[in-house]
This record gives structure tokens, C-alpha cells and sequence, in this order.
């Protein structure tokens, strides 16, 4: 209407029209604003990532705007209070990665943090070639992650800390799937943090019934149950909404109340 037209030119006169953005954008949120962080040449190249892939995904992951103007070596964040808070805790993540361990303190989790024990000898085994299988799990999850020191460095050399930034849900699809890559390395290594693991997030979504149910399997089930190359897995997941996913002979299931008892109930009729 009217007043959209109104308000727009007004926004057209506050910047310089060659970086206008669709004016049919999301409402901006009351709390908007812009933060810069001045970066080094090094940090440009690598926030920019192959092709902007990295700067991309901080942008997903934290939903802010990201801009960067690499002749003055400018990052530009726009979003809410949040979001751009958000945004610089990963660029910083991000950016610390390249000059070695990445030091995170308790107060980086703005409800958007998961930390996991990883064993050391699984490690490598989660990192994946250059990173590559971590990097999948990002993409398919719309997270942020990566190994870091946490406070001093005592640090326990038996586990490296993995810390995995996102929503409830592309935190615990993520959490799951590294679980599941570390058990077939380390069998046994869900019954230790078991407790941990089915408690996390509980009741933190939207719907306020988040929660995590699990099935164990005997050996012949589970290959049933996994069916050709995870086909049965991606097909409960799809049908159900729940986070499907297998570790050692368990199968869990997150997501809010309702998928979750979907999911339970199409795995019954499977093996019916």
C-alpha cells in the first residue's frame, strides 16, 4: 500500500542506490542496525571461503546480512540485536579457525550452541579429507561447526570438543550425525554420554514439546531397519518430520511430540 511506497523512498535516500535490495523484503525486525568489523587481507580470503561459500553460511546460520568490502577490509552485518551478535561470534569463529584451535568461552551460547565430546581417535574420522564430511553436514543441516579449546588449555587430550552453532533442529540433525560417524569408530561411545544426549534441547522449540525417543535394534533389525544405503532411514525422516537417525544399535528420534510419535509408529509398521 501507501505507506510501504512512503517508507521505501525514505530508506532509498539513507543509502546509495547501487546496493538497494529487494524493497519486498521481510519486515525489519524493531532492534535492526549495522555492525562493521575491521579484517585483515588473510581473514577476507578466508571468510569469503571457495567461491563466498563461507561467508554464505555464516549469513544462513546466524540470518543475518553479511557484506564484505574487501578493498577496505570491511565485514558489513545487518540484522537485528541477535542476529548480528550472532553473525560476529561466527565470522570470529570462523576467522580463528585459520591460525589454529578456536577458543570459545561459555558465554558464546546465545541458545544456539551445541558442544559434543568427540574421542580423539574419531576425530579425523568426523573431520573428514579437508574437512569434507563436516562441511556435508553443514550444508545438509544449515550449521555452523567446528573443534574447538574451551577456557584454559588443560585440556582432557582423549576428546577434542566439537561445537555446533544452529537452530534446535539443524543443531541436533548435525549432533546426531557426528554420533553416529563416532560410534561405527568408537562402539560404546553413545552409552557414555547417553543421558546427555536424549535430554538435550528438551521442550526449547517452537512447540515447547521438543524431545528425543530411541529404539534399540538386534543385528538383523538394524540392516532392515537401514534398508539400502540409508534409503529406510531418509524415508522414516521424510514421512515423519523427525530427525531420524541411527547410532550403533539404537535409532533415535527428535523433533517436537507429534513427528516423533509419527516416526515411532511408521518404524512399528515397518516391522510389522
Amino acid at each position: 500500500g501507501g505507506d510501504r511506497s512512503r517508507s521505501r523512498s525514505r530508506r532509498k535516500d539513507s543509502r546509495s542506490p547501487s546496493r538497494s535490495r529487494d524493497p519486498d523484503r521481510k519486515k525489519k525486525p524493531d532492534d535492526y542496525g549495522v555492525d562493521t568489523m575491521k579484517i585483515t587481507d588473510d581473514d577476507a580470503a578466508f571468510i569469503l571461503g571457495k567461491g563466498g561459500k563461507t561467508k554464505e553460511k555464516i549469513s544462513r546460520v546466524s540470518e543475518a546480512e553479511i557484506e564484505l568490502f574487501e578493498r577496505d577490509l570491511i565485514l558489513e552485518i545487518r540484522g537485528s540485536k541477535l542476529q548480528r551478535r550472532r553473525a560476529k561470534k561466527y565470522a570470529e569463529g570462523v576467522m580463528a579457525q585459520r591460525t589454529g584451535p578456536v577458543h570459545i568461552s561459555t558465554e558464546y551460547d546465545d541458545g544456539d550452541l551445541t558442544m559434543l565430546q568427540v574421542p580423539q581417535e574419531a576425530v579425523g574420522f568426523v573431520t573428514g579429507r579437508a574437512g569434507n564430511f563436516l562441511r556435508t553436514i553443514e550444508e545438509e543441516w544449515q550449521t555452523l561447526m567446528f573443534f574447538c579449546e574451551v577456557g584454559g588449555g588443560s585440556r582432557n587430550k582423549d576428546y577434542e570438543k566439537l561445537a555446533i552453532f544452529g537452530s534446535v533442529r539443524g543443531r541436533r540433525g548435525s549432533e546426531l550425525k557426528v554420533l553416529s560417524a563416532v560410534e561405527t569408530k568408537v562402539p560404546g561411545y553413545y552409552d557414555k554420554i547417553r543421558d546427555d544426549v536424549m535430554s538435550r534441547d528438551r521442550g526449547l522449540d517452537e512447540t515447547k514439546t521438543w524431545g528425543t525417543d530411541s529404539m534399540t535394534f538386534q543385528d538383523d533389525e538394524l540392516s532392515y531397519a537401514l534398508g539400502k544405503q540409508g534409503g529406510t532411514r531418509k524415508k522414516l525422516e521424510r514421512s515423519s518430520g523427525a530427525i531420524v537417525q541411527y547410532v550403533g544399535h539404537t535409532a533415535l528420534f527428535s523433533g517436537p511430540r507429534k513427528e516423533r510419535k509419527y516416526a515411532r509408529e511408521y518404524m512399528k509398521w515397518l516391522f510389522e
